[in-house]
């Protein structure tokens, strides 16, 4: 078991890394209306990059808790669509693991995991490892940022860090010309409907648009 977790973690480990300047900025921003033990605790349960920058700076500018719940959940309805997708690869594991696996899915840990499952097939192991990467990464920057955010020049563009990291995962899943028309339709889709779709639900529509064309493509 050991052996499949730490391939996972060695093979996901650079990408992880990708994601720590973005960490670096929500423990910073975190640090401006949370307690250390809050901003950290938050990363621990919450686990979700994009949605704990926004709740973290609604924060700060006072915003309602319901209205940061809310807008939290809707950033994340994405992992609906990642937990379908791969919830046939981690199948096998035990049943008292699947919250730990639910709790490990990120961006990150899907893209490299599904790249691998692609070329050697499924493997949970494989996945707990890759989702363990990010999450160490992950706790380790927040700390930082709480620590010595504020340190930090302002200008470096971290909140530029994420997004630019998720546009390199995509290289790994992109890998025909059906999935890259697919992938630049969606995102043509989404850039579209930031005028008349509120909130995040822009990215949600594009995905399920992309996904159904995608998926009636290949049949």
């Amino acid at each position: 078991m050991w052996p499949h977790i730490r391939r996972g973690l060695r093979a996901t480990l650079p990408v992880a890394l990708g994601v720590a300047p973005f960490g670096v900025a929500y423990g910073t921003v975190a640090a401006i209306t949370m307690a250390p033990w809050q901003a950290q605790l938050m990363s621990l349960t919450v686990f979700a990059g994009t949605a704990q920058f926004i709740a973290a700076s609604m924060l700060s500018e006072g915003a309602a808790y319901l209205a940061v719940l809310l807008t939290g959940v809707l950033i994340n309805l994405r992992l609906l669509l990642l937990s379908a997708a791969l919830a046939p690869h981690v199948a096998m594991a035990p049943r008292p693991l699947q919250p730990v696996l639910a709790q490990l899915l990120t961006d990150e840990s899907f893209a490299v995991s599904m790249a691998e499952f692609e070329q050697h097939g499924s493997d949970w192991r494989f996945f707990i490892g890759s989702g363990l990467a990010v999450f160490g990464v992950w706790q380790v920057a927040t700390a930082v940022g709480m620590a010595f955010g504020a340190t930090v020049p302002s200008g470096l563009g971290l909140d530029f860090a994420l997004p630019a990291s998720l546009i390199c995962l995509l290289f790994l899943l992109v890998r025909e010309r059906r999935a890259a028309i697919v992938a630049l339709g969606a995102a043509a889709v989404s850039v579209a409907l930031v005028l008349v779709v509120p909130g995040t639900w822009n990215v949600m529509v594009a995905t399920l648009l992309a996904a159904t064309v995608g998926a009636a493509w290949k049949r």
